[in-house]
């Protein structure tokens, strides 16, 4: 492995993510079935998963480690899947992805 993941810090934040990101994805099928309370614990997840991405993928940004820089194209290329335009950056698709959050808490309460 090249040096970015040679780090003690992120091997832990990849780990970190991929567990949020496993105990999302398994729940996703229950969704339906929840109460109010695990639809607000399961959003309030996805909004810390978010936020680890969004360190993670700006921690990619700065390293210049050809690994890394592979990890953020690839990761870049997957986002444009779920509407993220590279000319409009991380920053809004984000925003646009926290929106959608907010949106889904909303209407949990309604």
């Amino acid at each position: 492995m090249s040096n970015f993941f040679d780090s003690e810090v992120v091997r832990k934040e990849i780990k970190e993510i991929d567990e949020m990101q496993n105990s999302l994805f398994s729940e996703m099928i229950y969704l339906p079935y929840f109460s109010k309370e695990e639809k607000k614990e399961h959003l309030n997840l996805l909004k810390r998963f978010l936020e680890k991405q969004k360190l993670f993928i700006f921690r990619l940004s700065l390293s210049d480690d050809e690994s890394a820089v592979k990890m953020k194209e690839s990761i870049l290329d997957s986002a444009q899947l779920l509407g993220f335009k590279k000319e409009e950056g991380f920053d809004a698709f984000f925003k646009h992805l926290e929106g959608i959050i907010s949106n889904l808490e909303n209407s949990i309460d309604d």
